[in-house]
């Protein structure tokens, strides 16, 4: 029943898509808001800050892009607060992960799939792909949704390792032009957010 209910659920009709560079984690959303058929805004931001150097990025059921966003960002503070010091990215994927695998198996569903990216003194910048039954994966580039049919290839042939930040935004764009001329859902507006040692900084705003 829970598969059945998520299968409809998760980032299908939602680009959720994200990148590494030399000294940064890029990620990029759409900025629809949806509501069964409808698009009620252009200017929806699916992305949260977890702490100065994490950023979630989410697709899938909006209820859920607040109320488990929040979840998991207010318990990373709360680990920061009793210990002195914030989970490392590879960590907090991890907690992120054991919390998506706990509500598979009790009842509560989260009927989302996400984007961890994130930047680390020591290991850099990272990323984490995670679908809504708890498949986590540290990644190099990748994108959920219907739209990854479409900038998969484009990514495969234009990323490579230790891309300045005005290249991965290059490649981004390329996934945008690829999405408003190919798919069929209209998405005229995404948000672009990046993470380094300086923080987390947005490129593009959503509704732009």
């Amino acid at each position: 029943a829970c598969a059945q209910r998520g299968a409809g659920a998760m980032a299908q009709i939602e680009g959720v898509i994200g990148l590494v560079g030399k000294d940064y984690t890029m990620l990029m959303t759409d900025s629809n808001f949806a509501d069964s058929i409808l698009i009620r805004r252009h200017d929806y931001d699916k992305t949260l800050a977890l702490d100065k150097h994490k950023l979630l990025a989410m697709g899938g059921d909006s209820a859920d892009m607040v109320q488990f966003g929040e979840y998991i960002q207010k318990n990373l503070t709360l680990y920061e607060l009793r210990n002195g010091f914030p989970l490392s990215t590879h960590a907090a994927a991890n907690y992120l992960r054991g919390e998506v695998a706990h509500g598979l198996r009790s009842g509560g569903m989260v009927l989302l799939d996400f984007l961890l990216g994130g930047y680390d003194k020591e290991q850099g910048p990272s990323l984490y792909f995670l679908d809504y039954l708890a498949a986590l994966h540290k990644v190099n580039k990748v994108a959920h949704g219907y739209p990854a049919m479409f900038v998969t290839p484009i990514l495969d042939r234009e990323w490579r390792e230790g891309m300045t930040e005005a290249e991965g935004l290059e490649v981004m764009n390329h996934c945008i032009e690829a999405i408003q001329k190919r798919f069929l859902v209209n998405m005229p507006s995404f948000t672009i957010k990046v993470v380094d040692a300086n923080g987390v900084r947005t490129i593009r705003a959503a509704g732009q």
